[in-house]
């Protein structure tokens, strides 16, 4: 068994832990350790992983076949898939850059993530070992709220026609939501600690009362 050092880049999403590719962005990670990893993967459920050796992994009993497989990777063609497996990287160092948020507050954003921030690795018998992006929860309880007031005004917008200063209405709120939903589509939650929810738009108590009596919609 050879220890070899692999230099790689891969692709990282425009925003950690956000699904979006649009920019090219990418980082460069070295890959320290065996010329060779035998993995051992479950063949159940979630084929989960179940142990990473630089020797070889020998299945004691003929049960194990149907229970676990054992895969050799080759760290020089796979080295983004070893570097998930064997390196902890517990000596990183990380950089950081002050983002200033929508309402003032402010968040340390790291610069320089560990592979193992932004990505997982997974085997399936179908695609062997695949690198996966972490992906987190983007929606603050906020933009859910506003979006719920939205929706209220824009169904009864859509179904019925309103004198002027009703549509008036209606238009103005439409638009105030739309500007706050546009700054909240960045306003990622690991980058705050609370968010101001009094920030959402309130829907007017004119427009209820003239929603009121009018015939329910679903």
């Amino acid at each position: 068994m050879a220890t070899i050092t692999k230099e790689f880049t891969i692709n990282v999403p425009d925003t950690w832990w956000v699904d979006s590719w649009n920019d090219g962005n990418t980082q460069t990670y070295t890959y320290e350790g065996p010329d060779t990893l035998w993995v051992e993967v479950g063949l159940k459920d979630d084929f989960s992983i179940i142990s990473c050796s630089d020797t070889e992994i020998v299945r004691n009993a003929p049960e194990d076949e149907e229970r676990v497989d054992v895969i050799q990777i080759d760290a020089n063609t796979q080295p983004e898939c070893a570097h998930l497996l064997w390196m902890l990287d517990n000596d990183w160092e990380y950089t950081y850059t002050t983002i200033t948020n929508h309402d003032g507050s402010t968040h340390e954003e790291m610069d320089n993530p560990k592979m193992s921030d932004l990505f997982e690795i997974k085997w399936t018998p179908a695609d062997g070992f695949t690198t996966d992006p972490i992906y987190k929860e983007i929606q603050t309880e906020s933009e859910r709220i506003a979006k719920e007031r939205r929706d209220y005004i824009k169904k009864y917008d859509d179904a019925y026609d309103f004198d002027d200063a009703t549509q008036a209405s209606i238009d103005t709120s439409l638009a105030a939501f739309a500007t706050y939903l546009t700054t909240m589509e960045t306003a990622y939650p690991w980058r705050y600690v609370t968010i101001d929810k009094t920030e959402i738009p309130r829907v007017p108590a004119a427009l209820i009362t003239v929603f009121n009596d009018l015939p329910a919609l679903d």
